[in-house]
Parts: structure tokens; sequence; C-alpha cells
């Protein structure tokens, strides 16, 4: 619900106010936040001292760290690679979205000077101007952009994401967010046009949001509890940022080399197909797995 109201109240809010002040209400937004988590924690506390729970009566985890258990189990590393690569496409989908997104607001800047040109033949915009027609255009654009997202993802989440669980299993399902985005960028491959591309990634983020996290959460349900405590606390930090960093990488190289967005593109669509075949291997692997906990427990 905050996913939902918050791009709305932005987008209200950021034609009086300006992106720099509405800063200032996250960061008091923020604020609230912290007493309302101070609030609960002292509640808990006195609740903990008034009704003390057993100890656990599970023992302690093994020493191995997070990052070992990733490296020495199969099936961890591939879980690993798939949200580097996963990641690694989403986010070079961002980059591609915003330079769009900044070339249309540039595009709206000109726009406006043609129609503010005088009698002398010279637009009499002051560079204020043009950088508040910028920021309005930008703020407006992410408003809607994540309004939609997150609605999106909530009618997913609500409505779709059991269903799909139900019937083609944490498998298929985990082949959703690939073939989406194979044929988001292919679109854009073809079609560069912002419309284009904020659907694309309207469609992409909402289900990687929804289905695609809930289908993540789930292949660790086969896995040691040291697994879940330990190698997904590394898999979920190091290696979802390291696809970030590489994408960083990749945006750098491509910016350097000048690419277009249709270029940057064709290049998420070459990682898409190795996504496609991380999600092969990794629900073989699940399923193989599954099926040894069904045995062992039968």
């Amino acid at each position: 619900m905050g996913g939902i109201l918050g791009p709305m109240v932005a987008g209200w809010m950021f034609g009086p106010l300006g992106a720099y002040p509405l800063m200032l209400v996250a960061a008091a937004l923020l604020a609230v936040c912290v007493f309302i988590t101070n609030a609960v924690n002292s509640r808990e506390i006195r609740r903990s001292q008034a009704n003390p729970i057993k100890a656990n009566t599970e023992g302690p985890l093994a020493k191995e760290g997070g990052f070992a258990l990733v490296l020495g189990h199969r099936y961890l590393i591939l879980i690993a690679l798939l949200m580097v690569v996963l990641n690694l496409v989403n986010t070079t989908g961002e980059f591609v979205l915003g330079k769009t997104v900044a070339e249309e607001a540039r595009r709206t800047v000109g726009a406006e000077e043609q129609q503010s040109v005088g009698a002398d033949g010279k637009g009499n915009l002051t560079s204020a101007q043009r950088e508040k027609i910028v920021q309005a255009f930008i703020g407006k654009f992410y408003a809607n952009f994540f309004f939609w997202v997150n609605l999106v993802s909530a009618a997913l989440q609500l409505f779709f994401v059991s269903r799909i669980l139900k019937h083609v299993g944490v498998p298929g399902a985990l082949f959703f967010l690939p073939v989406i985005s194979l044929a988001g960028y292919s679109m854009i491959a073809f079609l560069p046009i912002l419309g284009y591309i904020q659907l694309a990634k309207i469609f992409e983020n909402s289900t990687d949001y929804s289905l695609q996290n809930t289908t993540r959460q789930a292949l660790f349900l086969t896995t040691t509890r040291e697994a879940k405590y330990k190698a997904k606390t590394a898999i979920d930090t190091f290696f979802v940022r390291m696809g970030d960093v590489l994408s960083a990488f990749v945006v750098f190289i491509g910016s350097y080399w000048l690419l277009n967005t249709e270029a940057f593109a064709m290049i998420n669509i070459a990682f898409v197909a190795v996504w496609l075949l991380l999600v092969a291997i990794v629900g073989r692997h699940y399923n193989k797995l599954t099926f040894a906990e069904v045995k062992a427990t039968a």
C-alpha cells in the first residue's frame, strides 16, 4: 500500500514543492519510522521480560560461513549466479529507461523554447526555467511509473502468484520473469520509444517484486538450516549487489563506445539467454533436491 500511495502523493507534491523539498518530506517520513521502530522494540522487550520464551532447542548453527556454504554447494552457486544475472539485466534496463527519460525531458525543453521564441527569433528560457521543466517532466514520469509498478506488483501478488506456483511449481515459475524480460528488450531493440520502454519495465519490475521474489525465497525450502540463515544472506546481499556492479561496468563501457538504446537492449537480450539457461539448470536441481527430501521422509 505504501508503494502504491507513495508515488501518488509524490506526484501531487512534486509540482508545488519541487525535487529538493520533497526529499525533506521523505526524510521526515523516515524519522517517523525511527520512532515507530523504537516503540515496537520497547514493547517487545517488555513482553519478553514478562513472558520469557523457552530457549531454542535446535542448537547453534555450524561455524561454516555464508560464502563458504555458497561456494561449496553447486545448487547455491547456481542460485547466486542466477541473482547476479537477474540484477545485471534489471539494472541495465533501469539505465536504459533513465537515459530515455532524460533525453525526452531535454526534448521537452527544446519544444518549450520553440514556443517561447520572441520577435528576435531567440528563445527566452533561463537555465533555471530549463531545469524546472526537466525536473517536472522526470518527477511526473517516475511518479506515474512507480505507481503502476507497485499496483501491478500488488495485483500479481494477491491474485496470481499462489496460483502460478500451484500449477507450474517453483521451477516453472522461475521462467516467467526472463521470458517477460526477453519480450520487453526485444521490443525495445526494434522500437526504442519511451512508452514501450516504460511498459516493458513496468511488467519486468512488477514481476520481479512479486512472483520472482516469492519464487526466489522458495528455492531455499529444500536447503539446510545453515543455508537458509547464512548462504541466503550472502546471496541476497553480496551476489545481488554484484549484479548491480557488473551492470555499472556494462553501462560504462557502452557509454564509452556511445552505444544507443537499441544496442543496450541487444546486450540485455544476450544476458537473458544466459539467465534462461541458469533457470533451467536451477529448476532441475530444485526438483532433484525436492524428490530426495520427499524420499527421505517417506
